[in-house]
């Protein structure tokens, strides 16, 4: 073993204990390090001497199933009084990556032992994954604004605003937002890694299906910066990421145009002009669905870049209640003092898979914005977190 890799792995795992965060060590057979010298010690003890006592499950000298079944995963789980968003899998190998992914444990490619497999999100060092945990899970602690009435869930990451002092973006993490999300700009990585670890430790990444991303307001409109990111985290929880499962066909009035012109914005603008894609996209490779993927008992995870009145989720949702399929909402920003206009009674779409045209503003309820702030401190919290991110290094 690389030495000076050692020692940097020694500081994440004395730096997660430091967290109360427990380190755990799995495999399916007993590990052993040579010596310059060629004297071989098993790992575990070499660890035990190096660093400290921890728990190991190695699958042949205890009743853990072997990797990479599902079973491996719960048995470690079980024993630990663990819930699946309380983990994550740090490994490299095919094996370690079908292991995360059966047990639905999202995967951190440590990429410092070599590049085997490509899955996961990437890891250069050991410090990459310090700095990953400190910023998206010790740093983040809820959502902002969180809307959760029967079948209708809607999450935002944090608020937006221009105006309001209470909300002012000192640091620029929403502007930053923007840019990423609308000119290509900011960084998709930032942003991808923050909206996985933010679903993923909600606990709401063990329903979701399938992944997409809600389309520009024009028919022309570029793919989203942080797809990469969104098929990443899809892989990890065994879902599919669908870049085109909703289809613009006609470019609609933009909101922010609307709003700036004094014009009223509603849900009719964005139900008349999307659709969904009977034969998305089903691999990498470009080979499509021969038959629509979406159908009772399947949850999709429909991620927008800021939610306003949230008349395009409620568009989305329309469609997609059409195939008896469930929705969750997410979006990077909330804007603030907006309330969420909920369609009730639901659209009837008769065909979801072409264009539809509803003759009137439908009806809608109201959800008040106050009503749902969860965490006020969110803007402080992200702040934080983006500044730290950049600027980050081993205490």
């Amino acid at each position: 073993m690389d030495a000076a890799i050692f020692e940097e792995f020694k500081r994440l795992v004395l730096w997660l204990v430091a967290n109360d965060l427990q380190p755990v060590f799995v495999g399916n057979n007993s590990w052993t390090i040579t010596s310059a010298d060629g004297t071989k010690t098993p790992f575990q003890e070499f660890v035990t001497a190096n660093i400290g006592e921890f728990d190991w499950f190695m699958a042949d000298s205890c009743p853990m199933p072997y990797k990479p079944q599902k079973a491996s995963t719960e048995y470690v789980l079980n024993e630990l009084g663990w819930e699946k968003h309380e983990a994550v899998y740090v490994g490299n190998t095919e094996t370690d990556m079908r292991t995360a992914r059966n047990g639905g444990l999202l995967f951190l490619n440590a990429l410092w032992h070599g590049e085997a497999n490509d899955y996961g999100f990437k890891f250069d060092s050991p410090k990459d994954i310090a700095r990953f945990i400190d910023c998206f899970y010790i740093g983040i602690h809820s959502w902002f604004w969180a809307l959760e009435d029967e079948d209708l869930q809607v999450y935002s990451l944090a608020p937006f605003s221009t105006m309001s002092a209470r909300y002012q973006d000192a640091h620029g993490f929403s502007h930053h937002a923007r840019n990423t999300a609308k000119s290509g700009g900011g960084d998709p990585v930032f942003w991808g890694r923050l909206l996985a670890s933010s679903v993923y430790s909600s606990g709401l990444a063990e329903d979701i299906s399938f992944v997409t991303s809600y389309p520009g307001h024009s028919t022309t409109s570029a793919e989203p910066s942080v797809n990469t990111a969104l098929t990443i985290f899809a892989d990890c929880m065994q879902a599919k990421f669908i870049p085109d499962l909703l289809v613009r066909h006609t470019t609609a009035q933009k909101s922010q145009n609307a709003r700036i012109a004094g014009k009223a914005v509603g849900v009719k603008n964005q139900i008349d002009t999307i659709h969904l894609n009977p034969a998305p996209l089903k691999t990498k490779k470009g080979d499509r669905y021969k038959s629509p993927p979406l159908k009772k008992g399947k949850t999709v995870l429909i991620v927008d870049d800021f939610c306003t009145q949230g008349n395009s989720f409620e568009a989305a949702r329309a469609y997609i209640a059409a195939t008896g399929a469930k929705v969750l909402c997410l979006s990077w920003l909330k804007t603030i003092n907006t309330d969420y206009n909920e369609l009730k009674p639901m659209v009837t779409v008769k065909n979801p898979y072409g264009p539809n045209t509803v003759a009137d503003e439908p009806t809608k309820v109201t959800h008040w914005f106050s009503s749902h702030v969860v965490n006020p401190a969110a803007t402080s919290d992200l702040s934080a977190v983006f500044e730290k991110y950049y600027h980050w290094d081993w205490p």
